[in-house]
């Protein structure tokens, strides 16, 4: 599953978080819909396929954003890369092992993009982002990661077994 159809695999999603969540915020944070499905994929399909993913997830985020570029470009892949580096060691089927390392990339990808932020003189306390953005994300992105998963991990094997029956 590369190329075009894994470009549509985040456009929805990009296209969702800059319009319908960023309606639906939870204390003024707007999830970040592809960082889910970046490590629930890296999950899924192992290293090259999560930093492929977050590297063309990262891509298409700055320039939708607007912000600095390359931020998300950095986390977004480191982050896809990790995902899948537990792609080996995890069992698949388990709903608390995507909802972990979500909670987990979440942290890291935030913790690395308030350093970066900060290094270009962004000033905002530490427990002020910690307790304001951090916290109220990783509960949004911990309530999303199960449906979100279920439905990636039906439509990979939907996809899987349609390329080996050749249709």
């Amino acid at each position: 599953m590369w190329g075009w159809k894994v470009l549509w695999l985040l456009l929805f999603p990009i296209a969702l978080q800059t319009t319908v969540f960023s309606r639906l915020n939870f204390m003024g944070v707007v999830p970040d819909l592809v960082l889910i499905i970046i490590i629930c994929y890296g999950l899924l399909n192992g290293t090259n396929k999560g930093l492929f993913l977050g590297l063309i997830g990262g891509i298409l985020l700055d320039l939708t954003a607007g912000g600095i570029l390359g931020i998300n470009i950095i986390t977004k892949a480191l982050i896809g890369f990790c995902a899948g580096y537990l792609e080996r060691m995890v069992f698949k089927d388990n709903l608390f092992v995507p909802i972990l390392s979500v909670l987990a990339g979440t942290i890291i990808s935030e913790l690395l993009s308030f350093l970066i932020l900060s290094a270009f003189g962004w000033r905002m306390g530490f427990f002020s982002f910690f307790f304001s953005i951090l916290c109220p994300l990783c509960l949004y992105h911990i309530v999303l990661t199960g449906p979100i998963y279920i439905i990636l991990l039906k439509a990979l094997n939907w996809y899987k077994h349609r390329k080996k029956v050749g249709a």
